[in-house]
């Protein structure tokens, strides 16, 4: 079972519905709940691969497993309403992070002999930007990875 039906099993499981759609918004992916249920769109005109799905619908998991979704209202002020909607993404990313990358991955793929960004990113199935930011969600918690070559 690859990591993507892992994870589409896992968001079955909390009956969240998973579609792919093609929309004009630029965002690879979007969340929503509702009296009906929960469900997230993957934008497949935005997303580009295996990695790239697989990255998205984690995020978009994290955004409903630690309610971090921006509320649809027009009173929030604009500047609130930016640094509420950072806050969110960071953390949808860091649930996405522990779920897909946990650093024993990272260490791992570096003892295995990958020794470059892409191999690891590859290695773990996640974009190099997925793990450039799993990466410094790590540094900053105090987490260091050594590589096993000399």
């Amino acid at each position: 079972m690859t990591e993507l039906e892992k994870l589409e099993d896992y968001a079955y499981g909390c009956n969240i519905d998973i579609f792919d759609d093609y929309y004009i918004s630029d965002a690879k992916g979007s969340c929503f709940i509702s009296e009906d249920g929960k469900a997230i769109v993957i934008n497949k005109r935005v997303v580009d691969g295996h990695a790239d799905v697989l990255c998205t619908l984690a995020e978009e998991i994290g955004h409903i497993e630690t309610e971090s979704m921006l509320p649809v209202s027009d009173y929030l002020y604009p500047d609130y309403k930016k640094w509420l909607k950072r806050k969110n993404e960071i953390k949808a990313c860091r649930w996405a992070i522990n779920r897909l990358v946990p650093p024993e991955i990272i260490q791992s793929a570096l003892d295995d002999c990958c020794c470059n960004d892409y191999e690891i990113a590859e290695y773990c199935n996640v974009t190099i930007d997925f793990l450039h930011n799993a990466v410094e969600y790590y540094k900053r918690k105090g987490i260091v990875f050594n590589s096993s070559r000399d």
